[in-house]
């Protein structure tokens, strides 16, 4: 939908950057007007390119915009009128320009901040009333924080006023006309408006806990005009860390001779650091690094000559006095480094402004085993850090709506609050983004062109059937039929191209399937024909009931005749196994994946072969310690679950993932990495929610609510009982929710679950 109309008569307010490099800018933004009484509601409408963050008469409102396309760009509506007051009023933005495409924007080479309202008959839409300046204090331009994300944050207080926001502060040296900055709304290349369709996130402020390591070591000196990545500031350090817990109920201290500092916010959050500093001398460096983790009892960040590939931090020049800033963008972290090149004290209050979605947690899982417990806690709040404006892989490192990764977490969604927004904007914005030839891109929006994964195209059309059988709805299917036919279309013409009527591997793209080294992908992948079937198959579904028969009759020859080609060229009917698929010489590739085994059990390809493949390769696995066979991600361990929970080996899925799992809650992690601990680095991401599913398999086994049919209207009640293990719990539904409860008492369990009108138990167990 257009909202041209909702901008009728404001003008983006754009950049007066001359040299017209546009990375790594900011604005500020102002506009004063009066009021004689308080309106009840004071509505606007909001928007900028890239990002904004709002204020009104000081305080802060909101970070937006959603990340979407330029050419239906999204836009906010706010209530401002809580912090509204009589007289003299004051909006003010601060508008930052990435300046360049990454995994999370793609840059369109325009920039602007764009607000339209009218307030006790004052209209305030962005126009000549309004002054603009580029923000003073910025290093801008500085290095990457990740080759996936934003900049690095540089700050020189001297340069700059903290209060540039405040309703008293004195404008009046600002440019007073900002005409020759302005565009009318409705131009290129935001020709028209959506509105977000998921909440606005969420504002919270949470303090730093504790300091827990210290070094007192001699400071380097700093040449703060010629750094440009904070790494190196880092690597000239001589560090002696020593473990040292100091509550930071007074904030924290860099005196008594500590040099450097470890602060821990007790968890992984998402959110824009603020920092507040009482500074005896002019000048004081201060710099920073955030990070995720420990290593043993230093920060976890790589002795390396060059600067690793992810390391978000940056610099603050204190002035004498009280130095108060707020990071522009939300970075994913836990821990912060803090060190100083001067000598003299320096008081810190660290806090973060969560900016995350603000899931309504309804599902809940108590139970009296304390490991599992653990486990499933970090599990969900990892999901709740991996929500923003759209479902994002991890925090601290991309913050990009990889689509592989949403499937997994729309499950974990559904079993914590029943919520699909983000699920439906993110279906949406993925079919926004296709090649010539039909395939979608691994994340939407990017401007990462290696990452077109012709896997994570399928998995989008199992995506759609998510989103139909969580809702019942058919609308996102009708809607993006041309998408869907785009995407099929490329997988039946490659299909068609290779004799075995197969798909073979498209050297032009990224086919994922895993984070597993020895999973085969060249020449024809079984698990790429697999997933292929496995997504047409569920997209036949949601065509059945969106009674689309000639769609359902094309549908369900391909995926006849595709199941008759794997099992014509890719299984030995001898073994009764499944080969992990052909060489380009078409010979088979004799391993056997539990990757493959899974999807084939979840397809119900060849199902009086379900046991030969438990017994001989999903078992085994999920009894073994991953050492000694193809072993997949922590990510894909989803569909092996699914498999083995379908099949009825739930207590299996639950020893495992106490195994393996435990090992993350051992390690004290506040969440779930992005793999098994082997496999992970300093680099990579310890917040990643494709590896949360146990909220998933938790609600399904050890509660035992599992849905049975479209729109939650049916379900049945099998729950795996723990012998001595107390569990209760309630599961969301789109019609309320689902309670259960297994109490023990003199060595038996009284199961009682409780449904809500709406919802039919097709089961009596």
């Amino acid at each position: 939908m257009n909202h041209y109309n909702v901008f009728s008569g404001a003008y983006w307010l754009r950049s007066p950057s001359p040299e017209r490099d546009e990375r790594d800018r900011r604005i500020q933004l102002r506009r004063s007007f009066d009021l004689t009484e308080v309106p009840e509601k004071a509505e606007i409408c909001v928007t900028a390119d890239a990002k904004y963050s709002l204020y009104v008469n000081g305080s802060f409102v909101h970070f937006g915009p959603a990340r979407g396309f330029q050419r239906n760009w999204p836009f906010d509506r706010l209530d401002i009128a809580p912090y509204l007051r009589r007289g003299k009023n004051v909006i003010a933005a601060l508008l930052y320009q990435f300046g360049m495409g990454n995994y999370t924007y793609i840059y369109d080479g325009d920039n602007g901040f764009l607000l339209s309202g009218k307030i006790g008959g004052e209209d305030i839409s962005t126009g000549y009333g309004w002054k603009l300046r580029p923000a003073p204090g910025y290093i801008c331009a500085v290095a990457r924080g990740s080759g996936q994300y934003g900049f690095q944050e540089f700050f020189d207080f001297r340069q700059a006023q903290d209060n540039w926001f405040a309703p008293d502060y004195d404008d009046d040296s600002w440019p007073g006309n900002p005409g020759e900055f302005m565009r009318v709304a409705g131009c290129m290349p935001w020709h028209s408006f959506e509105e977000r369709s998921i909440p606005l996130l969420t504002a919270d402020i949470s303090r730093v806990q504790s300091t827990v390591l210290t070094s007192r070591h001699h400071p380097a000196e700093s040449n703060w005009q010629k750094l440009r990545h904070i790494f190196y500031s880092y690597r000239n350090e001589q560090f002696q860390w020593q473990p040292e817990y100091i509550p930071a109920a007074d904030g924290l201290s860099l005196s008594g001779g500590i040099t450097a500092l470890t602060a821990d916010f007790g968890k992984e959050l998402v959110g824009k650091l603020i920092f507040e500093i009482d500074c005896p001398d002019e000048g004081t460096v201060l710099d920073f690094i955030t990070r995720e983790r420990l290593d043993g009892n230093r920060p976890d960040i790589p002795e390396t000559v060059c600067h690793p590939s992810t390391l978000f931090g940056g610099r603050l020049i204190l002035r004498k006095g009280r130095n108060i800033h707020e990071l522009t963008m939300p970075w994913g972290l836990r821990y912060v480094v803090l060190w100083s090149h001067q000598t003299g004290d320096l008081k810190i209050n660290l806090a973060i402004r969560q900016i995350r979605y603000p899931l309504d947690i309804r599902g809940k899982f108590i139970t009296s085993d304390p490991e599992l417990q653990k486990i499933r806690d970090i599990s969900e709040h990892t999901q709740k850090c991996c929500a923003v404006d759209s479902y994002i892989d991890c925090p601290q490192r991309e913050n990009a709506q990889w689509w592989g990764d949403a499937l997994v977490q729309a499950q974990n969604t559904f079993r914590l609050s029943a919520d699909p927004r983000l699920l439906a904007r993110g279906i949406r914005q993925i079919a926004k983004k296709l090649t010539p030839d039909g395939l979608t891109y691994g994340m939407a929006p990017t401007a990462g062109h290696v990452c077109i994964l012709p896997d994570y195209s399928a998995m989008w059309l199992i995506t759609i059937w998510a989103h139909y059988f969580q809702t019942g709805d058919t609308g996102l299917y009708r809607q993006l039929l041309p998408e869907i036919d785009s995407v099929c279309n490329y997988f039946t013409r490659t299909a068609a191209a290779n004799p075995s009527g197969l798909l073979t591997f498209d050297r032009r793209y990224w086919l994922f399937l895993d984070w597993c080294p020895d999973i085969f992908k060249d020449g024809t992948p079984t698990l790429y024909n697999l997933i292929w079937l496995w997504s047409l198959k569920k997209l036949l579904i949601v065509a059945q009931a969106a009674g689309d028969a000639p769609v359902c009759e094309r549908l369900s020859k391909q995926l006849a005749d595709g199941c008759h080609a794997v099992i014509r060229y890719l299984y030995d009917p001898e073994s009764r196994m499944l080969y992990d698929g052909l060489t380009w010489k078409n010979e088979p590739v004799k391993t056997h994946s539990p990757h493959v085994a899974a999807i084939a059990i979840l397809l119900d390809l060849l199902p009086e072969d379900h046991d030969v493949w438990l017994e001989k390769i999903l078992l085994p696995l999920v009894r073994g310690n991953r050492q000694n066979m193809i072993c997949p991600s922590s990510y894909f361990m989803f569909y092996i679950f699914e498999a083995l929970t379908g099949k009825g080996y739930g207590r299996e899925v639950i020893n495992c993932i106490r195994n393996w799992w435990g090992e993350f809650t051992a390690a004290g992690f506040s969440t779930t990495p992005e793999n098994f601990l082997e496999n992970i680095s300093g680099d990579l991401s310890f917040c990643h929610a494709w590896s949360a599913h146990p909220i998933v398999h938790f609600s399904r086994i050890l509660l035992g609510v599992t849905q049975t049919a479209p729109a939650w209207r049916s379900v049945s009640f099998a729950p795996l009982l723990l012998p001595g293990v107390d569990i209760s719990g309630a599961v969301p539904t789109p019609h309320g929710d689902i309670r259960v409860s297994i109490i023990w008492q003199n060595g038996r369990a009284e199961k009682k679950i409780e449904l809500p009108p709406g919802i039919e138990l097709d089961n009596r167990n």
